[in-house]
């Protein structure tokens, strides 16, 4: 039973987490480098730490929690994205010998392009971008730790707070047609959270599992059929070549990679039901 969670990079997710957590009793310490998002944690009651890096959190601290997630995202400077677990993970693991559990959220971006084939954790991973290539990092620094980790692979998340309503509505939007179609994965927050909590509750060291939802389908597709339920102006579809001319490399690179990710071991193991099975369940809530 944990009894005391240690949330590192406590984001959009991890703040959901901690609400989850709080509500059946588990304290939950987080930490961000971001003075103004330790405001927003406090005032919904979760406790804080201020810190640049893992590295810098006290002993005391570490010493007191069962549980660790790792929601820390890749740091971006003039050479790239960088994954800095390896620098300062093998450090805090010694420290935290006494946890019974460790998550780390990574992506499902690091299986890279599968030519639209189905996708489960057994798939060889070959990100081709260096954002997929340092999460790959991220989870080997964690599975190597010593401690009893999981990695958890997300696909798109979306949710209150956080999902493409409003740049629908504001029109313009731009997307690629991509031939043959390239597919994407997407997942609720929420049952990213249930996942969690189900996975804390019956953990499983060196456990990798895909967390997304039930139906994988053309990011051009996905935007079409949303602006129509919300009465959107409807995107506009480029081809291959108009969205090399228009979009960014960065933009373009979340949709080049064309995989169906399999979420058949979450059924398996941690929910076997989604609360949110596709994106239409979720669309009237926002």
């Amino acid at each position: 039973m944990i009894r005391s969670l240690l949330i590192l990079g406590c984001g959009y997710v991890g703040g959901k987490l901690a609400e989850a957590c709080m509500s059946e009793g588990i304290r939950v310490v987080g930490t961000t480098r971001s003075r103004e998002r330790a405001e927003a944690l406090q005032e919904k009651g979760i406790e804080v730490v201020l810190a640049a890096s893992p590295a810098d959190l006290p002993d005391a601290l570490l010493a007191s929690v069962d549980a660790v997630l790792d929601s820390i995202p890749l740091v971006r400077d003039e050479q790239g994205m960088h994954a800095l677990q390896p620098h300062w993970l093998p450090a805090l693991a010694a420290k935290l010998s006494h946890v019974g559990w460790a998550g780390y959220l990574s992506t499902t971006g690091v299986y890279g392009d599968a030519g639209g084939a189905w996708v489960d954790e057994s798939w060889p991973c070959h990100p081709d971008s260096a954002r997929g290539l340092e999460r790959l990092k991220a989870e080997g620094a964690w599975l190597d730790s010593g401690l009893p980790a999981e990695v958890f692979r997300l696909a798109g998340i979306y949710g209150p707070e956080r999902n493409m309503l409003a740049r629908l509505q504001s029109g313009n939007y731009k997307t690629v047609q991509w031939q043959p179609p390239h597919y994407s994965s997407r997942i609720h927050v929420d049952d990213i959270v249930e996942a969690l909590m189900a996975a804390m509750r019956k953990p499983r060291a060196g456990r990798i599992v895909n967390l997304a939802d039930d139906l994988p389908m053309p990011h051009a597709d996905y935007v079409v059929e949303l602006a129509r339920m919300i009465g959107a102006p409807m995107p506009e579809i480029l081809s291959e070549k108009e969205g090399e001319q228009q979009l960014s490399p960065m933009a373009l690179s979340f949709f080049r990679d064309n995989k169906r990710v399999s979420n058949r071991l979450l059924h398996e193991e941690l929910l076997p039901e989604l609360t949110f099975p596709d994106f239409r369940a979720g669309v009237g809530l926002f």
